[in-house]
């Protein structure tokens, strides 16, 4: 179904001189069929989503397609009822409606008076037919040819104020006595003019100084931020670390924690929460607070991220959500217990220097499904390895050309500057990211966190670990790993 070519000849003068669609599914069917229905009619701007015969709302090609392209969401909503879409926002729930016997200037102005996210949203049209959908990139094109047509009129509105020149030299005399009313009108709104634009400069004035103490007040949020991540590891001579993290705004959703369990065990966090600025950092401390509660409370890192997701999807009125590698090294043995909650998977890189990550998939993002289940995953240490957890800040760093970092240049990055000291290591990917981007702005909050494990201290110097594996739970997973580089 191809919408009707706009005419220069019949030009269209309402509503109803335009293509309307009627496109309906119910709210039951699941999102793989909607998608399927723009994808068998691409000129289809939305369909009505129906339950039973209520309607519940509109969906836009457009906005489906751009919630799909998020990550994991394709993997949890497609085989999902389209009602599920509601949680993301995606279905327009109160579309604006017309008649089909409104003029096209006032449908252009209804559309852009909604907000600027949605005023090119499909509209909703009730017609003989019934409620319609319409597409406002044909209402902006029909609005467009007819302030065209105006324009083509100017030819001929000319030459008819050439032909009533000769009226116009007659009114001469009476425009003279009209100057100085004129004259006097000018001063008035002079004396107006300059009065408003004195008001204007104290407005301006007023939102500048306003904007200042909005951009201090940020300052002081993201030094209180900074202030709430660790500035250093705990000491002690069977391991090292070091961690970094930098917002894309004033302040971010990005955050690390870094503490003892025990004497024999570390917990260690990264975690990236959806969305940016304020939002995105107050939920993350809100996340961050939890996640220590529930982990000094011993528990394994799947029940205490499954603890985390119960808490978050019981209040959670923003609807933000998180992704977390959460994990906890045995300082004694080695090994290395996580649970990745939606998020990068670890890197682990051998002292021969090999570079290795898990093949399996990592359990649901946290905060977003009721159902979700997360499972433990272990990886064995040797003294001299080192763990890698970074947020996708790293990987999606763009450059001027638009090339995001990737996990090939990251590999690169390790593979060519092993270094004795973590903390060189963290800086200098810091600024090979900032190299790269070559005055880009993240794109995403950045985050990094490296960890050497060193093992026991024998008499000689030397290093060893114990192989009792009496520390593992029966839950646990051995993880296969393959090997990057």
């Amino acid at each position: 179904m191809v919408p009707t070519e706009l005419s220069q000849k019949t030009l269209p003068q309402k509503i109803s001189d335009l293509k309307l669609w009627g496109a309906k599914i119910d709210c039951h069917a699941s999102v793989g069929e909607v998608e399927q229905l723009f994808v068998s009619d691409p000129q289809l701007p939305g369909c009505l989503i129906l339950n039973d015969s209520e309607i519940l709302g509109v969906l836009s090609q457009k906005r489906l397609f751009a919630v799909l392209s998020r990550p994991y969401v394709r993997e949890i909503y497609i085989q999902k009822p389209t009602l599920l879409l509601m949680q993301l926002e995606v279905i327009d729930t109160t579309p604006a409606l017309l008649a089909d016997d409104v003029s096209i200037a006032e449908g252009v102005k209804v559309a852009l008076q909604r907000d600027t996210a949605i005023c090119y949203e499909p509209i909703l049209v009730h017609s003989a037919q019934g409620i319609r959908v319409l597409e406002i990139d044909l209402l902006m094109r029909a609005q467009a040819q007819l302030l065209q047509e105006t324009i083509v009129s100017k030819d001929s509105l000319l030459l008819e104020v050439q032909a009533s020149a000769e009226e116009l030299r007659n009114t001469m005399i009476n425009l003279e006595k009209a100057r100085d009313r004129l004259l006097e009108s000018e001063e008035r709104l002079e004396a107006e003019v300059l009065k408003r634009t004195l008001e204007l400069k104290t407005v301006n004035q007023d939102l500048i100084q306003k904007q200042n103490q909005i951009n201090d007040e940020l300052l002081v949020a993201r030094t209180l931020q900074q202030s709430i991540l660790p500035d250093s590891f705990p000491q002690d001579h069977r391991f090292e670390g070091h961690a970094y993290m930098s917002a894309a705004r004033m302040i971010g959703g990005d955050f690390y924690d870094v503490f003892r369990l025990d004497n024999n065990r570390l917990g260690v966090i990264v975690a990236d929460v959806s969305g940016k600025g304020v939002p995105a950092a107050l939920f993350m401390v809100l996340v961050r607070t939890m996640l220590q509660e529930l982990a000094m409370q011993n528990h394994s890192p799947s029940a205490c991220i499954d603890k985390a997701n119960q808490q978050l999807n019981a209040k959670n009125p923003l609807s933000l959500f998180v992704t977390l590698l959460y994990g906890i090294l045995d300082v004694q043995t080695g090994l290395f217990t996580f649970c990745n909650g939606g998020h990068v998977m670890p890197y682990i890189i051998r002292k021969n220097g090999l570079i290795e990550t898990v093949s399996e998939r990592g359990s649901p993002i946290v905060g977003l499904l009721d159902l979700a289940r997360y499972k433990d995953l272990s990886i064995k240490l040797a003294p001299g390895d080192k763990i890698l957890m970074i947020s996708d800040g790293v990987t999606e760093c763009f450059n001027p050309q638009d090339e995001a970092f990737g996990e090939s240049r990251l590999l690169d990055f390790l593979k060519q500057n092993e270094s004795d000291s973590l903390t060189n290591e963290i800086d200098s990917l810091i600024a090979t990211l900032s190299n790269f981007s070559n005055g880009i702005p993240a794109s995403d909050d950045i985050t990094a966190l490296l960890v050497r494990f060193h093992g026991q201290t024998k008499q000689d110097g030397t290093c060893e670990t114990t192989h009792s594996g009496e520390n593992v739970q029966s839950h646990h997973q051995s993880s296969p790993l393959r090997v990057l580089c």
